[in-house]
């Protein structure tokens, strides 16, 4: 149902991003006529609900503080506000839990009225929604030329934080309310380097800004100091493992030990601490359906904006798997295990081949382990131009000629075309590198609490 429901959101989107109340109640009773079908007995009621969720579930007033994703009765807020984009499991456990939402801040700057609502923030995530009215937002929304407009709205304009490096997802929406235009920025953040020295001030503030992208760089249109509790930087828990227990991971050779080191909590996640063992010259890149399991059969899983395993530096052995909810509001459970149904490693497989800069093209040419196609060579402006086809296969491999590393590249009819700053001459020397990725099915185990 999670996922249909973030289907339809999206179709939403594309197809009416002004009204979506019409469409909402078209569609709920479409669903309920088909329910009458004997046929769609089982379905249809499921997937009407995961429709008036995905359109209604979390409707906010922007112009009153009403405060959060429902009001005090439980229900959702009036219609004729805007739809709010679901937040993942792990913010709405938190909001369960009792863990605050920040108040509203909101200012007037340079022609933008900006308010800030609904922010939930912990040491390493944030969402918020950004309301941006005022004169601006009025001279946009009187702009004739639509294709201007949308691109003003929707690709120029967004929200940052700074100094702060983040990761995450920005969801607009344009829209019309009491008479006035309001563009909806729905922001959800992993927060990277910059947040821990934020904490670390005596009175902890995020620069949240609104911002306008384009060839000549990012402006800032303004920025709402965003007050952070000064407590903040001390949510954090963490689950040491018991005494280590040997993984299960099948009967391959690739993937020879994983270890969970430690489990750091926060209130809108969790961090599993990772160390991996793998056969000389492979490298762990991911696991297939990753998920924290404790003795009555509840599952953590990853996020949809971390699904993967993250590697701590290019040469090292240990990772981090960011899942949601959190345990953090709750006891440790009394067993608990890491599970997986596969995993994928990695190996560098070298080669190298000469290249007549006046052979017959296409060639074939082995890049690393594989074959791959050289399209054409040109010689144009001191360097070296190699077209190859636009496949992943020539994006995941690197190319030397004679030793020299390429300046650019450019995707252009189809193919990608490198350009190496080396001397014109008749044969060169290409040297190849590509990672050779190897899937492992498994039913992977790694206990972390034993029960005792």
């Amino acid at each position: 149902m999670k996922e249909f429901m973030e289907s339809v959101k999206g179709h939403i989107r594309e197809s009416y991003p002004f009204d979506l109340a019409a469409l909402e109640e078209k569609t709920t009773k479409k669903l309920h006529r088909r329910a009458r079908r004997p046929k769609w007995g089982k379905m249809a009621w499921p997937a009407a609900m995961a429709v008036s969720i995905a359109v209604l579930f979390c409707i906010g007033d922007p112009l009153h503080l009403r405060g959060g994703l429902v009001d005090k009765s439980g229900s959702a807020q009036a219609s004729a506000a805007f739809e709010w984009v679901q937040p993942d499991m792990g913010f709405s456990q938190a909001l369960r839990s009792g863990y605050p939402i920040l108040p509203a801040v909101k200012m007037e700057q340079n022609g933008y009225v900006v308010e800030i609502k609904d922010a939930m923030v912990d040491p390493k995530r944030i969402t918020y929604t950004m309301l941006v009215s005022g004169e601006r937002m009025e001279e946009i929304a009187r702009e004739k030329d639509g294709e201007k407009q949308a691109d003003f709205l929707y690709g120029q304009l967004s929200t940052s934080l700074g100094g702060i490096s983040k990761t995450g997802r920005v969801s607009p929406d344009w829209r019309l309310i009491d008479g006035s235009h309001y563009l909806i920025l729905k922001a959800e953040f992993r927060l990277g380097s910059g947040m821990e020295t934020a904490l670390q001030q005596p009175n902890p503030v995020l620069p949240v800004q609104l911002v306008k992208r384009s060839n000549q760089g990012t402006e800032v249109l303004a920025e709402i100091p965003l007050t952070l509790p000064e407590d903040l930087a001390s949510a954090r828990k963490s689950i040491q493992p018991a005494a280590k227990n040997e993984a299960e991971l099948g009967g391959q050779d690739l993937l020879r030990g994983l270890e969970v080191n430690r489990i750091d909590l926060y209130p809108t996640m969790m961090s599993v601490q990772l160390q991996a063992q793998t056969k000389n010259g492979y490298v762990l890149r991911s696991l297939s359906n990753p998920r924290l399991v404790d003795q009555d059969g509840k599952e953590y899983s990853p996020s949809s904006l971390d699904p993967s395993l993250q590697r701590k530096g290019s040469d090292s052995a240990e990772y981090q798997l960011d899942l949601i909810p959190s345990l953090y509001f709750e006891a440790p459970p009394k067993k608990l295990a890491l599970k997986f149904d596969g995993a994928t490693v990695s190996t560098v497989k070298t080669g190298s081949f000469s290249l007549k800069r006046e052979g017959t093209f296409p060639m074939e040419a082995p890049f690393g382990n594989k074959m791959g196609k050289i399209l054409r060579v040109y010689y144009e402006n001191q360097k070296l131009h190699v077209a190859m086809p636009g496949e992943a296969l020539t994006e995941e491999t690197e190319l030397t000629v004679d030793g020299v590393v390429a300046d650019s590249e450019v995707f252009e009819n189809g193919a990608f075309i490198r350009t190496f700053p080396v001397p014109p001459k008749e044969v060169y020397l290409i040297d190849t590198k590509r990672n050779d990725e190897q899937e492992i099915r498994m039913d992977g185990l790694v206990p972390i609490l034993d029960g005792n």
